[in-house]
């Protein structure tokens, strides 16, 4: 499970969620112009996977560019826990390769920034992604669009933005051990006169030039056939046919990190989650429509995903500390209506589950509870003053999308 962070609103409402990616989309697709896509998560497009350690012929392109890599030498196959022991990839022994057509409208792009997700076995002399073939010459005008993810056993990583190898390459040492799941992103823009080259969301290497660079070739993972060699894995792989802004690539990187690399998320990267509370009269006949003590309330609070990936599994909690001027209702909140707990729940496309009986806690405490663990207090029926605070905790994935999912709770006091 990853590491969480404690999220309070409005000192009422507190939410435990994971410590997830500042990503204010929910798909690479959110962003425009994305003309290349292979998930590792979604070998064929469909949502279903191949049988893990089946020969994988097709990778499909989730874009709506439809160019699908295909294997183009060697046998590639689907692991269903290859990257750390948890996600699925793709691994691409010595000689394995998949190539796919040029995703771009030319033979030439000055614009354009590419994302990609992979992991070493052993260190070789590869050029891991070529976008332009497997062409592996330094001429500008016709030369390779490639990345060395290391070079052998240099441990350096080098970007070559169209051809080779003076003032436009970025290269440096890599920070990651030769093995370690490593996000690499590479931006080349002519107009704009930059090209950057970053690693796991980081800031790596940069300068002020841009390339008019061939990508006639079409896109290449893995092996060349001129011995450069690769024997690693791939997750995924983004390509956009322009240059996106620094803000819409922190997106995609976040997306990708809280994806496959969690525990190395940039220190920034949180979710964008809304919580709303709103109090009416419990007015079932109609006689006493007025917030006044002695009558009822009912709290309720909603809680949106606005943007940003999947919430991860079990990990949205909770806890609503009750004003000292209420008291807990601990019977059916809407008396002879469809609920038949204190604790109702409505769903909004969340991907969440609710079960009053393992969801819902209590706690007598003075201090706000941080764990369902602390919410054990057993209220009395009817209503009890000693419910300082109520707990919930839902089950499953709290689900990103358009639009957004969102889930609700609700429950009843009375106003001293």
């Amino acid at each position: 499970m990853l590491s969480k962070i404690i999220l309070c609103l409005a000192a009422l409402l507190c939410m435990t969620l994971p410590h997830f990616a500042h990503a204010q989309i929910s798909s690479p697709s959110d962003l425009s112009n994305l003309v290349f896509w292979v998930d590792g998560q979604d070998i064929n497009g469909t949502g279903i996977q191949p049988a893990d350690g089946s020969v994988v012929t097709t990778w499909v392109d989730k874009s709506t560019g439809g160019n699908n890599l295909t294997t183009a030498a060697g046998t590639v196959t689907y692991e269903a826990t290859g990257f750390d022991g948890i996600n699925p990839g793709l691994r691409f022994p010595l000689i394995a390769r998949m190539a796919a057509a040029k995703p771009f409208a030319s033979d030439y792009q000055n614009e354009m920034t590419v994302f990609f997700v992979n992991a070493n076995v052993t260190a070789t002399t590869n050029f891991s992604v070529n976008l332009n073939g497997t062409n592996t010459g330094n001429n500008s005008t016709n030369g390779r669009f490639s990345f060395h993810t290391p070079w052998g056993t240099t441990g350096l990583v080098y970007f070559d933005g169209g051809g080779c190898c003076g003032s436009t390459r970025l290269s440096g040492a890599s920070p990651n051990a030769l093995t370690e799941t490593t996000l690499y992103t590479g931006l080349n823009d002519e107009p704009g006169n930059q090209q950057l080259f970053r690693i796991d969301g980081q800031v790596f290497k940069g300068d002020t030039t841009g390339l008019n660079a061939n990508v006639s070739g079409g896109i290449h993972i893995g092996d060349t056939p001129n011995a450069q060699q690769y024997d690693g894995r791939f997750a995924e792989m983004l390509i956009y046919d322009r240059a996106l802004s620094l803000t819409e690539i922190r997106d995609v990187e976040c997306l990708l990190m809280s994806k496959w690399k969690p525990s190395d998320l940039p220190s920034d990267c949180t979710p964008s989650i809304a919580a709303k509370k709103t109090v009416e009269p419990w007015n079932p006949t109609g006689l006493t429509p007025y917030s006044l003590p002695g009558n009822d309330v009912t709290y309720t609070i909603e809680i949106t995903h606005e943007n940003g990936p999947d919430l991860d599994s079990e990990t949205v909690f909770l806890v609503d500390s009750l004003a000292s001027e209420t008291i807990f209702y601990n019977g059916d909140v809407d008396d002879t209506g469809p609920e038949v707990n204190p604790v109702g729940f409505s769903n909004n496309g969340s991907g969440l589950t609710f079960d009053y009986a393992t969801d819902v806690g209590y706690s007598d405490s003075a201090t706000k509870p941080t764990d369902m663990s602390l919410c054990n207090y057993v209220p009395s029926v009817g209503y009890d003053a000693a419910v300082n605070h109520v707990c919930i905790k839902p089950t499953g994935t709290f689900n990103s999308g358009t639009p957004a999912p969102s889930f609700a709770i609700f429950f009843r006091t009375q106003i001293k």
